[in-house]
């Protein structure tokens, strides 16, 4: 008997569910490695890791995946954590396609070569050109994963 109430629930969450997967189910994490290593060539900065490319640190921050989320123009805000330290994250605004349009990281700041890392996390939005609409959706994610400092904003040349 529970069987049957719970099944039209089931369903029902399912249908709901649909849409938001088609919107994104298509974007190729393959796809959004090579536009940021693209975007960000071979920049280098002590986000996550000292040293590291800043693209492979973005992808680092999308090793434990939220699901994808559709916002305007059909583009998508995909989102996760690093391993192992969910307390830095990634975000990018891609196309269907993959391309990256904007990332965010929220850090530690961690000192090298000490492990000693700041009590604070630290915001960096980097945006292909200047727009505003993909700064407020970075920062509207870093808000709900309950970062509450301002941001720094790089504008990439490539």
């Amino acid at each position: 008997m529970p069987t049957r109430k719970i099944l039209p629930l089931v369903f029902l969450v399912a249908a709901l569910a649909a849409p938001v997967q088609a919107a994104t189910k298509d974007v190729s994490l393959p796809a959004v490695g090579k536009s940021l290593r693209q975007a960000f060539g071979g920049m280098r900065h002590d986000y996550f890791v000292p040293g590291r490319r800043v693209s492979d640190q973005i992808m680092m921050g999308l090793g434990v995946p939220n699901p994808p989320r559709p916002i305007a123009d059909g583009n998508s805000l995909l989102s996760g954590c690093r391993p192992h330290s969910c307390d830095e994250k990634a975000a990018v605004i891609v196309t269907p396609a993959g391309a990256m349009l904007a990332a965010g990281l929220i850090y530690l700041g961690c000192d090298q070569p000490t492990t000693d890392c700041a009590m604070a996390p630290h915001l960096t939005l980097f945006l292909q050109q200047k727009n505003a609409a993909f700064a407020r959706e970075l920062q509207d994610w870093a808000v709900r994963q309950g970062y509450k400092g301002a941001a720094q904003t790089q504008i990439l040349q490539h």
